[in-house]
């Protein structure tokens, strides 16, 4: 399969980006070079104003592409054509650039590179970020007991393994997974959205996170006021797994249901994605709906079906065969336990050790430590919804 083309007209310092774009399967090429239209195209708006002008007309003669404009220092007069385009605001890491594009290609109805070839060889083996293994719990629809499950998954995986292990509230504008877990969370990432990137150090992250006392697992928040959600953008989300994957041996994420670009990049970039269903028509629909999707692009691989609530409605066995896809743990309901357990901020396994529903968590962990899918997730394709919207905070 051809590989797709992108234009790549940027400011001198922007050239850092030609390499990750060729590792990610893409040929590059300067405004002037090419020989037939391109399938994308990236353009400076930072570029002297007359090479800006020539480029777009360039592009316009060629037939034009979806377009990625780059706003830095300088605003250009946008006409009705440029308003169209996606925007992003510099300074754009090299992988956040990749994964716009990625998107783009599939809102256009075109194929990512090839899974194929020395470029795909290249790709499967340099890893955007660290070797910790990354988990994300997830489900299209709310109320199927998502964050529970996160919440006493890392508990458990910590107390399995004595590693460290984060706990990341991903649930932008809605989840607060301090509400049901007693650590000592006052800052998210809502605290560096206004920072600049050269700012999202480390050390940033560090002030971030917490440590819940009992257990010893560290906790990264997202923030917990619904105003400030917008303000955390997917690029910022991608800065902090990347550090939460360096410094942890675990790292479970506790995603938004849906499918709104910052959810879709933390599943992109998962070892593996735990799918919470309960036995309930709703809820198994809507993770057919997803289960879909991610076969048709390459998620289908690193996805284990969780039935949550298990011993009511719908059997297990159903369930499976609605999904075409086996369920890899199940949980039994005890709303009543669960919730006691959340208003005093402690885990279910902590606080009810003895109980069923314990014990399938302990039992969730263990599937999870004893069978890793590492090698699925190097190897799939890796990509942001068709549903992203215009701008990296949707």
């Amino acid at each position: 399969m051809d590989r797709p083309s992108v234009l790549l007209a940027v400011t001198d310092d922007l050239e850092v980006y030609r390499p990750a774009l060729k590792i990610a399967g893409f040929d590059v090429f300067e405004p002037g070079a090419e020989a037939h239209a391109p399938t994308l195209a990236i353009i400076d708006c930072d570029l002297d104003p007359e090479r800006f002008a020539q480029v777009r007309a360039a592009l316009r003669a060629s037939g034009g592409a979806p377009t990625l404009l780059l706003l830095g220092d300088r605003l250009p007069e946008l006409g009705e054509a440029e308003m169209r385009d996606d925007i992003a605001v510099k300074p754009l890491p090299p992988d956040a650039l990749v994964y716009r594009l990625q998107a783009m290609l599939i809102r256009a109805g075109r194929s990512l590179p090839a899974e194929s070839g020395s470029w795909a060889d290249e790709q499967a083996q340099t890893q955007t970020i660290g070797e910790g293994h990354v988990v994300s719990v997830f489900a299209p629809k709310g109320g199927v007991g998502k964050t529970t499950i996160s919440v006493n998954l890392a508990v458990a995986l910590r107390e399995q393994t004595r590693s460290r292990v984060l706990l990341f509230d991903a649930d932008v504008g809605v989840g607060n997974i301090t509400a049901i877990l007693d650590a000592p969370a006052t800052m998210g990432l809502a605290d560096l959205a206004d920072s600049p990137p050269e700012e999202w150090t480390d050390a940033a992250f560090e002030h971030l996170t917490s440590t819940h006392a009992q257990s010893g697992l560290r906790v990264l928040t997202w923030g917990t006021d619904p105003g400030d959600s917008e303000r955390v953008s997917v690029d910022l989300l991608l800065a902090a797994l990347r550090w939460a994957r360096s410094q942890h041996a675990w790292v479970i994420v506790d995603n938004h249901p849906g499918y709104a670009d910052r959810t879709m990049a933390m599943l992109t970039l998962a070892n593996e994605i735990l799918l919470v269903v309960t036995p309930e028509m709703g809820s198994v629909r809507n993770s057919a709906q997803f289960l879909d999707l991610a076969r048709q692009l390459g998620l289908a691989d690193v996805t284990r079906v969780v039935v949550n609530r298990a011993n009511h409605g719908i059997s297990v066995a159903d369930i499976g065969k609605a999904l075409g896809m086996p369920v890899a743990a199940t949980i039994v309901s005890n709303g009543p336990k669960a919730v006691i357990a959340a208003n005093e901020g402690k885990p279910v396994i902590t606080k009810f050790p003895k109980e069923k529903l314990a014990t399938d968590l302990h039992q969730l962990a263990r599937v999870v430590t004893r069978q890793p899918t590492q090698e699925a997730a190097l190897t799939r394709r890796s990509w942001l919804p068709r549903f992203a919207s215009r701008s990296s905070n949707a």
